[in-house]
């Protein structure tokens, strides 16, 4: 066997080391191209379409609608809804221009407002005057709450106009108002909001402002139910005795209202007669105390004109 002589030698495995060398490095190519063809042959066989959230709400709300399940009114169309009912109610009576009085009747309700057990909503509380000699007390959604210049001039004191805002404010807190609007009218809106119903924006204005005169209507004229009545009541005399109001102050008005009823004035006629609710409020007194009223009848006498 002939002898290479060294550097042929070296050169000679040189030559091998690189010719392998390169052979390696042309598997590992092949073997990731491999692989990553593996991997996108797997991933195209497992792949599905992505689940459609909106089509999938929309399937939801729609199984609603068949089974009977009315549209949940939000905050801020619960307030959307209240300007409109306001505005209504603005255009039958106009505004008492009395910034003295509407300061301290805010004053008096945004007190009461807190200690209730939904002392925010979206639009806030406010209260305002009707120049109206008709004893009366209008709650719209959304927080806003109207009396007359008569249910004023029927308070006393500040205990009783603080019962008659905290009347007001359980039928808001309980959002009542906004039950009455029809069943119907409600399922109509939750088609209009799931999509599924065609239709043009007059379509859903008309909707839209038949609820508005469903609860004017019902402020107005029809008055709320017995029960509703009857939990704003007593809802008022904890709203009252948790502010320090004195919850007398309630039946006290009452006690005005059934004096007015006797004369047959259109007054409190969308109420529930009021010897029956002096019955009931009668009874929950007895667990309830007075408060010293003095310290308020000298602030009610500063800001109620008489």
């Amino acid at each position: 066997m002939k002898k290479l002589p060294q550097q042929s030698w070296i050169r000679a495995l040189d030559s091998k080391f690189k010719i392998c060398s390169k052979e390696l490095t042309n598997f590992r190519i092949c073997y990731k191209a491999l692989m990553l063809l593996v991997c996108l042959c797997l991933l195209m066989a497992a792949w599905k379409s992505p689940i459609n959230l909106s089509k999938l709400n929309k399937a939801k709300k729609a199984a609603d609608l068949v089974a009977g399940t009315t549209h949940k009114i939000s905050e801020e169309e619960e307030y959307y809804i209240g300007r409109a009912v306001a505005a209504n109610i603005l255009s039958q009576y106009r505004l008492w221009k009395n910034i003295a009085l509407s300061r301290y009747l805010n004053l008096i309700g945004k007190a009461l407002v807190l200690k209730s057990v939904r002392p925010e909503i979206f639009g806030g509380y406010h209260f305002a005057l009707l120049d109206s000699a008709e004893a009366n007390a209008l709650s719209a959604p959304g927080g806003i709450i109207f009396l007359s210049r008569g249910i004023v001039e029927m308070a006393e004191n500040e205990d009783e106009l603080a019962a008659i805002l905290a009347h007001e404010i359980q039928h808001i807190v309980s959002k009542d108002p906004l039950k009455a609007i029809k069943s119907q009218r409600l399922k109509s809106l939750g088609a209009f909001a799931a999509g599924e119903a065609l239709g043009s924006s007059n379509e859903v204005l008309g909707i839209f402002k038949n609820s508005v005169l469903d609860i004017t209507g019902t402020l107005l004229q029809k008055g709320y139910s017995r029960g509703q009545e009857k939990n704003a009541d007593l809802g008022a005399l904890k709203l009252l005795a948790a502010t320090g109001y004195n919850p007398y102050a309630l039946l006290s008005i009452l006690k005005k209202c059934q004096a007015i009823e006797k004369k047959k004035a259109k007054a409190f006629s969308a109420h529930p007669s009021a010897s029956n609710r002096m019955n009931y409020v009668r009874d929950a007194l007895k667990r309830v105390s007075a408060s010293d009223m003095r310290i308020r009848c000298i602030r009610f006498k500063k800001s109620v004109p008489r």
